[in-house]
């Protein structure tokens, strides 16, 4: 997959992650982001991912809202030649059935692991960006 575009659907789902906040919200989501992209570099894909859905009340509906779409990359564009897939919808909001999709799908393969680390890196430095640029 090229680095142009992995970047256009980064830039796309970030903005989809954005889209109809208010001020307030977008300084929410952008201080929820940072967080999560600190986690994702530092401890990785598998941690990124417990992190937003280890989060209070007060940050649980930006949380799902950034997992949900980063989950969402996964079964789009050229990701789909690597046969990734999305959990069913009924288990996106259940930890355990995400982490063993998880587990399955991408954290056994190197290349695949790299692939959507940066994909969702890239995504949430423009979801940060898009949410400042909202408030």
């Amino acid at each position: 997959m090229s680095a142009n575009n992995l970047d256009r659907l980064a830039a796309r789902t970030a903005q989809e992650i954005v889209q109809n906040l208010t001020t307030e919200e977008a300084g929410k989501l952008e201080n929820l982001a940072t967080k999560a992209l600190g986690v994702l570099q530092e401890n990785g894909v598998y941690a990124g991912m417990l992190f937003l859905y280890s989060r209070s009340e007060r940050e649980k509906a930006y949380a799902k809202n950034i997992r949900e779409a980063l989950l969402k990359t996964l079964a789009q564009s050229e990701l789909n030649s690597l046969h990734l897939s999305l959990p069913a919808d009924k288990d996106k909001s259940n930890w355990l059935h995400v982490s063993d999709h998880l587990n399955t799908m991408i954290c056994g393969e190197l290349d695949t692991l790299l692939l959507i680390k940066q994909l969702w890196e890239q995504t949430l430095i423009y979801t940060r960006y898009s949410a400042k640029a909202r408030g």
